[in-house]
C-alpha cells in the first residue's frame, strides 16, 4: 500500500531532526567527560602539592596559573563548552593539551617538593653585613637623629708636623707628648681610632727611647738581662672588666726593666711617661698580692732591726735623688710614698707599739721620683739625666730580689751580705 501523501516526508524530517540531537547528546557527554577530568585533575593537584609548597604566594601563584589553563576557552564567545559540531575535534586536542599541562605542573611541584631551588631565587644573594659604623644624621627641622644606613668612608688623619724637629732615639718628641695630652681629654674609642696615625709615631717613639736605654740598663745592673721590647714595655689598652674606670687607653706610656721584663717575681726599675707626671723608680709593689711569703720574710727582717735595709734608704744617693725634702728623713719619706696600700693596724703578730710599725705596715716597698716634662726634650740629653737616677736604685733593688725574692732559708744571711753599705750585728727586738 502506497505510503499516505506527507508520510515520507514527515519521517525523513523526523530522522533528519533526531540526528542531530543524538549528535549535540554526545557532544555534551564528550564536554562533561573533559569537565571531569580537569576536576580530577584539580583536587589531584591539591592532595599532591598541598604539603610541597614552601610559601603561600609560590602556592597561590601555581594555583592560578593552573586554574587560568583549566578554565581559559580557545572560542571568542567566552563559552565554557564550545556548541558547534565543527568544534569537536578542537575539543579533544583542547584536553589533550590540558592533560599535558597539568603533567608538567605536577611535575614542576615534585621538583620543587624534592627540594630544587628556585633559578631566580638562586641567583639572589644575602648581602653580607657592613662592618662600617652607620652615620647619624640630624636635620634642622627635627632634633632626633637618624641613622644613615649608607657607608660612609672617612680618610684618616695625617701624622703631626714635626715642626722643623726630628724623631732621635735618645729623646721623646714634643708631639709624643701632644698625643698623651689629648688622648686624656680624648680618651675614646672612635677618637683614637681617627688619630691611629699620631699614636703610631708617639708608640715608635717612645719604643726607641725605651731600646737605647735597655742597653744602659744592663750596663749599670749585670742582673738586667737584654730582652726584647714586647717584655719591657706596657700596653696602652686598659683591662677594664672588673674596673669602675672604663676608659680604654692608657694617657701614658710606661716600660719596666727585672730580671724578667715587666712582669715576674723581681723587682723592676720602672719608666712613667706621662705629661706632667712622668715618673721614674723602682722596687715591688702589692706583695700581699703577688708574694705573700715575700712580704712576711720582710716584715721579719723589719722586726729584728732591718739596719741594711735601713741603711741603704738613708745612702746620700737616696737622698739627692728621691728624698729631696728636708722637713722629713729619709725613711719617713719612702713611709709617705707606700701609704697607698698599706695596713691601718698592725699586722698579726706585732704590737702596735712596735719601733718601726709604719714600716711593718707597708705592703708595697717602692721609691720614686716625679720629672719635669722639659728632661725628655730634645737637646737636653734625657738619657744622661736619667741614668745616675737609676743608678742610685741598683742597691735597693738587689736588696730585694736578694731578701723578698728568694727562699725563707735567706734571711738568716740577708743583714750579712755586703753590697758596698757595711752592717753590724743584727739587733734583738
Amino acid at each position: 500500500m502506497p505510503p499516505k501523501k506527507g508520510s515520507a516526508n514527515k519521517s525523513t524530517t523526523s530522522r533528519s531532526i533526531g540526528a542531530p540531537s543524538r549528535k549535540a547528546s554526545s557532544q555534551t557527554k564528550q564536554a562533561k567527560s573533559n569537565a571531569q577530568k580537569q576536576t580530577n585533575t584539580r583536587s589531584e593537584y591539591f592532595n599532591r602539592n598541598g604539603s610541597g609548597i614552601n610559601s603561600s604566594n609560590e602556592y597561590e601563584s601555581d594555583l592560578s596559573e593552573l586554574i587560568e589553563d583549566v578554565e581559559s576557552d580557545p572560542d571568542e564567545d567566552g563559552s565554557e563548552f564550545g556548541s558547534s559540531v565543527d568544534n569537536e575535534s578542537e575539543d579533544d586536542k583542547g584536553s589533550v593539551e590540558y592533560e599535558s599541562r597539568d603533567e608538567e605542573d605536577v611535575n614542576s611541584v615534585k621538583k620543587r617538593k624534592l627540594g630544587t631551588r628556585n633559578p631566580a631565587r638562586k641567583s639572589q644573594t644575602t648581602p653580607k653585613k657592613s662592618t662600617k659604623r652607620p652615620k647619624r644624621v640630624e636635620d634642622d627641622d627635627n632634633n632626633d637623629g637618624e641613622f644613615d644606613s649608607r657607608e660612609v668612608f672617612i680618610p684618616k688623619r695625617p701624622p703631626r708636623p714635626l715642626n722643623g724637629i726630628d724623631y732621635e732615639q735618645h729623646n721623646i718628641h714634643p708631639n709624643t707628648f701632644l698625643f698623651l695630652k689629648d688622648l686624656k681629654k680624648n680618651n675614646e674609642r672612635e677618637w683614637f681610632w681617627d688619630h691611629e696615625s699620631e699614636y703610631r709615631a708617639a708608640k715608635k717613639d717612645f719604643d726607641e727611647f725605651v731600646e737605647t736605654l735597655s742597653a744602659r740598663m744592663t750596663q749599670i745592673d749585670e742582673t738586667i738581662p737584654p730582652l726584647p721590647l714586647k717584655d719591657i714595655s706596657f700596653r696602652i689598652y686598659r683591662d677594664i672588666r672588673f674596673s669602675n674606670d672604663k676608659t680604654p687607653y692608657k694617657p701614658y706610656f710606661a716600660a719596666a726593666y727585672s730580671r724578667t721584663g715587666r712582669v715576674g717575681r723581681y723587682a723592676h726599675y720602672y719608666l712613667h711617661l706621662e705629661p706632667g707626671q712622668c715618673r721614674i723608680g723602682g722596687g715591688m709593689w702589692h706583695l700581699s698580692e703577688s708574694n705573700n711569703q715575700g712580704l712576711q720574710i720582710m716584715r721579719r727582717l723589719i722586726d729584728r732591726g732591718g739596719k741594711r735595709f735601713k741603711a741603704i734608704i738613708d745612702h746620700p744617693d737616696m737622698s739627692k735623688h728621691f728624698f729631696r725634702n728636708p722637713k722629713l728623713s729619709p725613711l719617713e719619706q719612702f713611709v709617705a710614698m707606700n701609704q697607698g696600700d698599706a695596713l691601718k693596724t698592725n699586722p698579726k703578730g706585732y704590737r702596735k707599739d712596735h719601733k718601726d710599725i709604719q714600716l711593718l705596715r707597708l705592703r708595697s716597698y717602692t721609691i720614686h721620683r716625679v720629672l719635669s716634662d722639659d728632661v725628655f726634650a730634645p737637646k737636653a740629653a734625657p738619657i744622661e739625666k736619667i741614668i745616675p737616677i737609676f743608678r742610685a736604685l741598683v742597691p735597693f733593688i738587689q736588696f730585694l730580689n736578694s731578701v723578698i725574692m728568694d727562699r725563707e732559708e735567706s734571711e738568716n744571711d740577708a743583714d750579712s751580705q755586703g753590697s758596698g753599705v757595711e752592717e753590724s750585728d743584727v739587733e734583738d727586738h
